[in-house]
């Protein structure tokens, strides 16, 4: 009985082991799949800006993002997706999930079109912004820039959290991480580095123009709209299941 009961305890063991590496291997690919879906988002509103310019004729001095933003903005991309995205916590339906195809492949089409849809929202927000403020007169360019730069890296922020998870909404998802202090630790740093560009002498260097509080406010609102829109979609689709039980 005593060597029964002992082999029973060590299947035990090895099932739970079994069923945690099949847990963590679908956590690390599901985060895999969400940061190369991000990475395809945040890079469109980037090479679209340095692609219409010259094609809407805007003067070299004027455009949205000079070589040092184009810098600036992968210094905070790169960080995001390999320390905050990779590490996520797995979703609490991920074991209730059917197995996977082998033939699947990481970047399908439903991620794809999400990625190219955030992405060209995010672009139409900041360039329209940049474009509008800007009115054909260079020396609107430090204000006009500086918005729309702001409003790219302000929806990078709300990106990862919305981004975070397929069906959970962005305040559950802040719950959820609410003790993961490397994410705040990005985001903090990310905010503290954009009130650094805009009202430090770096502002100059960059060739912005420090925001009023009205305009800084507006540029959260717009990166808000510009990515919270996704909540929505998770919103329909939750009411699809449920209507479909």
């Amino acid at each position: 009985m005593a060597r029964e009961a002992a082999d029973l305890i060590l299947l035990d063991d090895n099932f739970t082991t079994i069923v945690e590496t099949v847990k963590d291997g679908r956590r690390i690919y599901d985060n895999i799949r969400k940061a190369v879906g991000y990475i395809f988002t945040i890079h469109i509103p980037i090479a679209f800006a340095s692609l219409l310019a010259p094609i809407l004729k805007i003067s070299p001095a004027a455009i949205l993002l000079l070589p040092l933003h184009v810098v600036l903005l992968e210094l905070i991309i790169d960080p995001t997706c390999s320390i905050v995205l990779e590490r996520q916590p797995a979703e609490e339906d991920i074991m209730d999930r059917k197995p996977r195809s082998p033939k699947e492949k990481l970047l399908s089409p439903g991620l794809f079109a999400k990625s190219i849809i955030q992405g060209f929202v995010i672009f139409a927000a900041s360039f329209s912004t940049y474009y509008i403020l800007l009115d054909n007169n260079v020396e609107n360019a430090p204000i006009a820039r500086a918005m729309g730069l702001v409003i790219i890296m302000l929806s990078n922020l709300f990106l990862v959290q919305v981004n975070s998870s397929n069906h959970d909404f962005v305040f559950q998802t802040i719950g959820r991480l609410m003790k993961d202090k490397v994410m705040w630790a990005v985001n903090i740093f990310t905010i503290i580095g954009i009130f650094a560009i805009l009202y430090t002498p770096i502002a100059h260097f960059l060739k912005f123009e420090p925001l009023s509080a009205m305009q800084f406010l507006g540029a959260v609102v717009i990166a808000g709209g510009a990515v919270l829109w996704y909540e929505l979609v998770k919103l329909v689709r939750k009411i699809n299941r449920k209507v479909g039980k």
